[in-house]
């Protein structure tokens, strides 16, 4: 178990390490589909932008010198948009590996300088709706953008924060952070919030990307899987040309629909659909998703199952094995990178919402050594620190594996104190602790 978070103490700041991580692989060998050996042609729509790009290099207005947006943990590097969805570009950037390189940045894998999002039309992007009042917004590079307005762009070397409002609806975080868990991802925490006046009853969340593979762009091989029997998920495609409007109708490219493995090669990608439940005005609704890449396809399973990202997708390239898969001219096609993952394995994850179902009354995390004493008179109860009181006693529990505290003390309307201060040993407040991580100004602590 991870540090707590505990908002009176902490303020949320970029992880400093990442620490690998080795465990069981969530699939067995992967499954190949027909087409091995085939190097397919790009979709029109890739086709389009990169005639754009060679008639006009000046198509796309360069971006600040510095690239804000652009931010890596040294093993995977991503381009975050004001918008909050990835690629941005970046003149100064080294052009990527393998054929139809870029200095885009999307989705990019520092050790081979694959690029999985920007080459041709970036289209990498997320959705929110309400199916039930008919209220959506959605935002990518290329592929579209409606009802979205930018609050907050608050970029930094190593992690970035978007927020932006969806009409009078909803107002949309994507925070961007490294995971210690594993430096093979990237954790996007995704908060959702009712600013309007009346309830949400389907909530939705769309995000889809338009994998690129090198060697030989515009081939890959993807992967979904986690989506059959999943309640949280609508559907899942292999294409990304559809809306990223959530209320949109979508289609496959190559018959790739809920979980298939290993489905190419062609110019695929993976479009997920999820439903969130019930939102009512002023609450939150929180998650976690993760976008990343890996050296081959076990580091990859592993670090999904790492962070417990039971959703997910992968891409890999169309290679044979043999010849330089990052040479700009491309390498022979076959299997070899579907089987094995080598020498990238690209990958979005999806872990659900978690509620407080439990929690107790204890010394606080930062006070690890300290003793829980309980006052039966019927004040707060106190840890002792070295033979000597210490007020402080805190709300608990853990979401996502990891701890989370709330200071025993009252939050004001409508929420309250998360303890209950009665004589003996006190007791946690689910309901206020549940209140609190659904409301905007605490719910990314319980993340």
């Amino acid at each position: 178990m991870r540090a707590s978070k505990n908002p009176q103490r902490w303020l949320h700041t970029a992880l400093l390490c990442a620490l690998s991580w080795s465990g069981q692989a969530l699939a067995s060998s992967p499954e190949l589909s027909a087409g091995a050996g085939v190097k397919t042609r790009p979709h029109p729509k890739n086709a389009k932008a990169l005639k754009q790009t060679a008639a006009d290099p000046h198509l796309i207005p360069p971006p600040l010198p510095a690239c804000p947006g652009m931010i890596d943990n040294a093993t995977v590097r991503l381009g975050v948009a004001p918008e909050g969805h990835l690629n941005i570009p970046c003149p100064t950037n080294p052009v990527s590996s393998g054929t139809h390189g870029t200095s885009w940045i999307g989705l990019r894998y520092l050790p081979t300088n694959g690029e999985a999002a920007a080459p041709g039309s970036p289209c990498e992007g997320w959705g929110v709706a309400s199916a039930d009042l008919g209220v959506s917004g959605f935002s990518s590079a290329d592929c579209g953008a409606h009802n979205v307005t930018v609050e907050i762009n608050a970029p930094s070397p190593i992690s970035t924060m978007s927020v932006v409002r969806v009409g009078n609806t909803f107002r949309v975080t994507h925070i961007y952070t490294p995971t210690s868990l594993t430096n093979f991802l990237y954790q996007v925490n995704v908060l959702i919030e009712n600013i309007g006046t009346v309830n949400v009853a389907d909530l939705r969340y769309t995000r889809g990307i338009d994998y690129d593979i090198l060697p030989n762009t515009f081939s890959e091989y993807v992967t979904i899987a986690g989506t059959a029997g999943n309640p949280w998920v609508v559907g899942a495609v292999d294409n990304n040309f559809v809306s990223l409007d959530p209320l949109a109708p979508n289609f496959p490219l190559m018959g790739g629909v809920g979980d298939f493995t290993n489905l190419g090669p062609g110019d695929l990608g993976a479009q997920i659909d999820f439903k969130l439940g019930a939102l009512a005005p002023g609450e939150v609704r929180s998650f976690r998703t993760f976008y990343g890449a890996a050296g081959n396809h076990a580091d990859a399973v592993n670090a999904l199952a790492a962070v417990g990202a039971s959703t997910y997708s992968l891409a890999k390239g169309n290679w044979n094995g043999s010849g330089n898969p990052l040479s700009p001219s491309g390498a022979p096609t076959g299997t070899f990178a579907a089987t094995t993952g080598q020498p990238n394995t690209f990958m979005f994850g999806f872990r659900p919402p978690e509620t407080p179902s439990h929690c107790t009354v204890e010394c606080p995390g930062v006070l690890s050594h300290g003793v829980y004493t309980v006052d039966r008179a019927g004040a707060a109860d106190r840890c002792v620190v070295n033979g000597q009181y210490d007020n402080r006693v805190v709300a608990v529990t853990t979401l996502h594996g990891e701890r989370v505290e709330f200071s025993c003390m009252d939050y004001g309307s409508p929420y309250g104190n998360p303890c209950n201060i009665v004589p003996g040993a006190d007791t946690c407040n689910l309901t206020v602790f549940q209140k609190l991580c659904s409301s905007p100004t605490f719910a990314q602590y319980c993340l």
